[in-house]
């Protein structure tokens, strides 16, 4: 077996280094099996991570989940912060919880509804070594989370876990820490002491167009689930069904840690460098036969390609102009989908179309949208452009503001509409609830219409850029690596 990377050390924001106690300690907790949070702020978050969804990805697509009977732990990479815990929740539909960094449920406005969500913090080793918080409370409140997702998860209850411990950005998968194998172990002693069904691990693969863009493209795979034994004793799981930890035995715990990283490791990009996985992508599509859209396509594709590599299929020649020519469209914000079958740059000659229907779009939906949506929009960008968490911050922001319009933005907007129709144009105060509620449909359109030109926009840009790299001195490269990659696939076929 290959070795293991060892597991990133985080670097502390700002964020992560304000330890409130106060709201850790009293944060809702359950060892009972019962779900410790609201199942009113649930069914919300629901509404609201539909909506975040539907604005901030052009395209967003899941497998099928796998159906069990017992409670599941989905466990994936981690490069794109807060967005990559929602896009597999929104992908699935049980109830879930979730080990997250302590800040996550100590922050204005994000701390209630997390603790609202039933989301379990953890103080983290980085926390520890920094004399931040002492070992003792970190212990207590680790133990009591772990033991609160155990429960949940043993009860048939969902789980996010993220075992590389912190986000990053890159291209290959970091080494696992324990914490969350050791709550899955102890799920499974629960669920068979309460004769419940087995609950399993999920692997679930995250694959994103460019996860730091807005609009981009997103794909959730399932890979098979993996049933989750018991090793602890029948004294040992009492204990832990009264409420008090007992540590699985170690040895089974990294077993299950290296089979996971395993089975993981495969679902991401798992490249020397992104710039060697753009090379990959870039001969997956000169390879097939019909242009690939689909991004969950490309990701298989791509495997394929990087298995011919790594068992030294294909010569350095090929991989060289594959990365040039990889190269040459990523630095003109293109990439392999931009060339036609035959090797040459798309134009579509009626793009100004595009232009013109998007920018009528965005400008009738304007008005509507520049009173409801438009100033969360531009804090999500200031604060996602400013933050000290690191680039997949933006995305966060942007899904979160997005997120939040319905609970927070829209009914304070939508509150000032109700007030300036009764105050300016005498709307019979009887029918204010029901102006208030349908402004609501309207701002969503809006957004969504403001989305839709957005893309088209964005279309008419990408064509723009297309045609630029045609007069452009690097098109002659561009093209005779092409050419040269064309040649050489068709040799290995």
């Amino acid at each position: 077996m290959d070795s293991k990377p060892e597991a990133l050390a985080p670097e502390l924001s700002n964020s992560a280094r304000r330890i409130d106690t106060r709201k850790l300690n009293s944060v809702p907790w359950d060892h009972s099996g019962k779900h410790p949070g609201s199942i009113i702020v649930w069914w919300l978050f629901r509404a609201m991570i539909s909506i975040g969804h539907r604005i901030i990805f052009r395209n967003s697509k899941a497998d099928e989940v796998p159906d069990i009977g017992g409670g599941r732990i989905s466990v994936s990479t981690h490069i794109n912060g807060l967005v990559d815990p929602l896009v597999i929740v929104h992908s699935q539909h049980r109830r879930f919880t979730a080990l997250g960094r302590h800040d996550l449920v100590t922050r204005p406005i994000l701390g209630w509804w997390t603790r609202g969500l039933g989301i379990q913090p953890i103080l983290r080793k980085a926390e520890t070594d920094e004399g931040i918080t002492n070992s003792d409370f970190a212990g207590e409140i680790n133990r009591r989370s772990m033991l609160t997702v155990s429960n949940c998860i043993s009860n048939g209850y969902s789980a996010v876990v993220f075992p590389e411990g912190t986000s990053h950005q890159d291209s290959v998968l970091h080494g696992f820490k324990t914490g969350p194998f050791r709550t899955v172990f102890a799920a499974a002693a629960l669920a068979e002491l309460r004769n419940l069904p087995q609950p399993h691990l999920q692997p679930a693969g995250l694959h994103w167009r460019n996860h730091t863009k807005f609009r981009t493209d997103h794909h959730v795979e399932y890979l098979d689930p993996i049933p989750i034994p018991n090793p602890y004793s029948q004294e040992q799981a009492q204990i832990l069904l009264n409420g008090e930890w007992v540590e699985p035995p170690k040895s089974q715990v990294i077993a299950m840690r290296d089979s996971v990283y395993s089975i993981l490791k495969d679902a991401t990009p798992d490249s020397p460098d992104w710039e060697t996985y753009r090379a990959w992508v870039f001969m997956a599509h000169r390879k097939s036969k019909t242009p690939i859209v689909d991004l969950h396509q490309e990701v298989l594709e791509t495997r394929e390609m990087r298995q011919q590599w790594r068992e030294g299929n294909i010569p350095q020649e090929l991989f060289e102009n594959a990365s040039n020519a990889a190269k040459i469209l990523h630095d003109h914000d293109l990439d392999a989908r931009d060339l036609t079958v035959e090797g040459q740059l798309i134009r579509k000659r009626k793009s100004i179309f595009s232009l013109i229907l998007g920018a009528s779009l965005m400008l009738i939906a304007m008005p509507v949208f520049a009173l409801s949506t438009f100033p969360q929009a531009i804090l999500a960008w200031w604060l996602g452009d400013r933050t000290d968490e690191g680039i997949d911050a933006r995305t966060t922001y942007h899904l979160m503001a997005a997120m939040f319009s319905l609970p927070l933005f829209w009914p304070i907007i939508g509150i000032i509409w109700t007030l300036s129709a009764v105050l300016f144009y005498d709307l019979p105060p009887l029918f204010t609830p029901l102006f208030f509620v349908a402004l609501f449909p309207i701002f969503y359109l809006a957004a969504i219409l403001t989305a839709l030109g957005y893309d088209l926009v964005t279309d008419f840009r990408r064509d723009r850029r297309r045609a630029a790299l045609i007069h452009s001195k690097s098109s002659r490269t561009l093209y005779d690596s092409t050419n040269s990659v064309d040649e050489y696939l068709v040799a290995l076929k």
